[in-house]
């Protein structure tokens, strides 16, 4: 009886270890495939995010983010979700870095730590910079102070 216990057990853990490991690495979890909350992201493409920005004559908000930053995760549940947080995005040209994929960025901006939103003008020039995690009260207010709403 304790064998069949035992394989019971042992079959249960590998079942349930299988399915985690294919929700985590279908991409499920996160990341630019099924982002709930805004189709206005760009990942990763810093040209493409800057070339409309100059075209459009808008401020980019550049969200440096990782998988395991449970704070870039909670910024995204919770402030990046809010109505005035999307009324103000919606002015802007929006950029994702995953940190992990695109570490060229990373340096570039010389971000140190995560989450980081930086905000970067038409012309490339950085505006303002935010470290750590920011209320929905903390973005409104940065992106008010840069687009004057």
């Amino acid at each position: 009886m304790s064998r069949k216990r035992d394989m019971f057990i042992g079959m249960t853990f590998l079942a349930v270890l299988g399915v985690s490991c294919f929700y985590v690495l279908g991409g499920n979890e996160n990341g630019p495939t099924g982002y709930p909350f805004s189709s206005n992201w760009v990942w990763n493409d810093y040209e493409k995010v800057m070339q409309q920005a100059r075209a459009e004559n808008k401020y980019v908000v550049i969200d440096f983010w990782a998988v395991w930053c449970d704070e870039c995760k909670k910024m995204d549940r919770v402030a990046f979700r809010d109505p005035e947080v999307c009324r103000l995005l919606d002015e802007c040209v929006l950029l994702k870095v995953d940190v992990d994929i695109s570490p060229q960025l990373k340096s570039e901006f010389r971000v140190m730590g995560m989450p980081t939103v930086v905000i970067v003008s038409p012309e490339g020039d950085e505006v303002m910079r935010a470290v750590g995690y920011q209320t929905t009260e903390q973005i409104t207010r940065l992106l008010t102070e840069v687009l004057g709403s």
